[in-house]
């Protein structure tokens, strides 16, 4: 009944590998020939971040290539504030500064270590390491034949 057990335990274990490695696979999106379209909205929060200053600055130095005035400038952020609609002289500021935008938003912070790629490695190393200490101590000797596993003990004390 324990070897039943430890067989099911095994390749339940077998199972869940096997997802884990298909399922990022699974959700890879399809490139198609349009490109994304930009989220504006991340944008300015990347230019606040970067520079410090406010999305209202930000609406006014986009602003400075169109010749808007102020009144329509504080009209405009009002809207946006209300209904999350951006002017055009917004989404053209960041459509033609996108690039640099990500840029400065990358070198933002530690090139060195990504914390989050880290702490990925050291669970899938104990991931790994770990399904290898059971299928070396509880499964493998239950598959072997009976004359290997009687010439020698194989399993946890």
């Amino acid at each position: 009944m324990f070897n039943h057990m430890m067989d099911a335990i095994g390749a339940l274990c077998a199972i869940v590998l096997v997802w884990c490695l298909v399922r990022p696979y699974l959700r890879k999106t399809r490139k198609t020939d349009q490109s994304d379209p930009i989220a504006i909205e991340d944008y300015l929060q990347k230019i606040t971040l970067i520079t410090g200053f406010s999305v209202y600055d930000t609406f006014h130095k986009s602003a400075e290539d169109w010749h808007v005035s102020a009144d329509r400038i504080d009209k405009d952020f009002a809207i946006y504030l209300s209904s999350q609609s951006i002017p055009y002289y917004v989404k053209d500021f960041v459509r033609k500064s996108q690039r640099h935008i990500d840029e400065l938003y990358r070198g933002k912070g530690s090139n060195f270590i990504d914390k989050r790629l880290v702490i990925f490695f050291f669970f899938l190393t104990l991931f790994f390491w770990g399904g290898a200490v059971f299928l070396s101590l509880y499964v493998i000797p239950h598959i072997l034949p009976e004359e290997f596993r009687a010439m020698f003990f194989y399993g946890p004390p």
